[in-house]
């Protein structure tokens, strides 16, 4: 397989618009379909104990998120992971001690 073209796409919007909130909706909708794009949603469960190691392997976009199990020494965590990661933090977390890891897609986000 050869490349025969590469090509970029620009949103250019005229400063002076009267249709601002149009071009910035636009600009929104772009962004966060690219942003959806190169991250998925990581899910697991891990205890309690382990859950700052998980955490440093899953820092996610801005923070995790850690939930409350039933089981107090356990904690449900979410994050966004970057695509081209997925396989590799998957095998830390399982080798870590996470339990139950989960894979998201994510169509679209706003961030």
């Amino acid at each position: 397989m050869h490349e025969i073209i590469t090509t970029q796409a620009i949103l250019i919007a005229n400063p002076h618009s009267k249709h601002q909130n149009v071009v910035d909706l636009l600009q929104r909708r772009i962004q966060g379909y690219i942003t959806a794009t190169k991250f998925v949603m990581v899910m697991y469960n891990v205890s309690v104990e382990l859950l700052d190691d998980a955490m440093k392997l899953t820092p996610g976009k801005r923070s995790p998120t850690v939930t409350a199990l039933d089981d107090p020494n356990y904690k449900a965590v979410s994050a966004l992971i970057n695509t081209k990661e997925v396989s590799e933090i998957m095998d830390k977390l399982h080798d870590l001690g996470a339990t139950d890891i989960l894979i998201i897609d994510i169509t679209n986000s706003r961030m």
